[in-house]
């Protein structure tokens, strides 16, 4: 009997062993081992794509204006030049997953595979909007030239919902938009949700047009900023959230290797050192933190005087931060300037010394964004001359932090909590 007792003691005491070892190291209260104990994960890798395009800073630069409808600088609009648009519940619980991100065009844009009903579509995961939208079939037929288009017509689980629409708006107008919406079974990773609101694009913008590798957004912001009328639609993220072992998804995006999206799990591997937990200010629908100084290389902290929120916005490629601080990191670059011919973009000799920027994530944790990730592309034409992969916001009042920060940092989105946690890389 006292041998009984003290195997079963051993057994209870390995199991626990066990679940705190397998706790995400958070420098903040850690999440409930209960919850996770009855609940899933799942994960979403990332892939290489057939056919990489030229990356280009200014369209990217483009691209982020446009999207938050900031005022585009003329050398900016000068360089883009002309381009006419094309007119034209969860379904069980305890889920978890993950998807495979692919890197578009030397990571110019983080790619992944989803399912709806039933069809398989590469997809841009935005955590800077709010809309599951998709090429269709009901699009022009120029439009949906080498792009994959929904067609709900082959899909037994669509249901349109009658005078439903959608419309999202950049600086420019009008990015995509459509009357047709409905719902549908969409399997992100093997996270599966019935009955999720999907949107088809009847128009989209020549820019979208252009990108054949991407076939819509997968928005991941906060639902308030869905774009659906009537009625705002919930997103993906809100669906399944009370079915995930815990409440947040992560973002593991390395520079050149094949990463992840992972729902409700922290992958304990994925980095370094403690998770810097941030709050967020969802007020304006974004992941917003707060981000009021620098540094630069190993000098001393600075106070951004300008002190914008930031975005974590994994729908942009370019860290766009507030002009005083771009100012100062490339007064340190020799011979960097602003360069007109180049949309009034930074742009420095190839061969300059470029040094790390550390960037505040909250009101306690710096992240240091690698010097290698600070240098964009050369110049078209100019093989010595690059351009910064950190620009000005032009004093938007915003800083957008994208793809360069998840390059260096390995991010947690906590969906009940709103915070951002943020780490190094392992």
């Amino acid at each position: 009997m006292v041998r009984t007792i003290a195997t079963v003691a051993l057994v209870a005491l390995f199991v626990l062993v066990e679940l705190v070892s397998a706790a995400p190291r958070m420098g903040g209260p850690p999440f409930s081992i209960a919850k996770s104990l009855s609940k899933r994960s799942f994960r979403v890798e990332r892939v290489q794509h057939r056919k990489p395009t030229p990356r280009s800073a200014h369209k990217a630069m483009r691209k982020a204006f446009n999207k938050f409808g900031w005022t585009m600088p003329a050398a900016l609009t000068q360089k883009a030049g002309t381009g006419a648009g094309a007119n034209g519940t969860a379904a069980a619980s305890n889920q978890t997953g993950s998807v495979v991100n692919n890197p578009e065009d030397n990571d110019v844009e983080f790619l992944s595979p989803i399912t709806v009903g039933g069809q398989t579509m590469m997809m841009d995961f935005d955590t800077g909007s709010s809309d599951l939208w998709l090429f269709s079939t009901a699009l022009p037929t120029q439009a949906q030239q080498g792009h994959t288009n929904f067609d709900p017509a082959q899909s037994s689980t669509f249901k349109q919902q009658q005078g439903s629409s959608f419309k999202i708006s950049f600086g420019d107008g009008s990015a995509a938009e459509g009357n047709i919406v409905g719902t549908d079974t969409v399997d992100i990773g093997g996270a599966t949700a019935t009955g999720q609101t999907v949107e088809l694009a009847t128009a989209v913008s020549q820019s979208f047009i252009e990108d054949t590798q991407s076939n819509g957004l997968v928005g991941l912001a906060f639902s308030k900023i869905n774009t659906v009328l009537p009625q705002p639609a919930t997103t993906f993220l809100d669906t399944i959230q009370k079915d995930l072992a815990l409440p947040v998804m992560t973002a593991s995006l390395k520079s050149g290797t094949a990463g992840a999206y992972e729902f409700g799990k922290i992958n304990n591997a994925s980095f370094t050192g403690n998770l810097n937990s941030v709050p967020v200010d969802d007020s304006q629908g974004f992941w917003q933190i707060e981000s009021s100084s620098f540094a630069i290389g190993n000098g001393a902290v600075q106070q951004n005087t300008a002190g914008s929120p930031a975005i974590a916005d994994t729908g942009t490629t370019l860290l766009l931060v507030d002009d005083n601080v771009a100012q100062a990191y490339y007064s340190q670059v020799k011979n960097a300037a602003v360069d007109e011919n180049q949309g009034g973009m930074f742009t420095f000799p190839c061969d300059s010394q470029l040094q790390d920027l550390k960037i505040a994530l909250g009101p306690q944790h710096m992240a240091t964004i690698d010097k290698s990730l600070l240098n964009f592309q050369k110049v078209a034409g100019e093989p010595n001359t690059c351009v910064g992969a950190m620009q000005g916001n032009q004093g938007s009042g915003l800083q957008i932090y994208g793809d360069v920060l998840f390059k260096s940092q390995f991010t947690v989105f906590n969906i009940a909590d709103k915070t951002i946690a943020f780490a190094p890389h392992a």
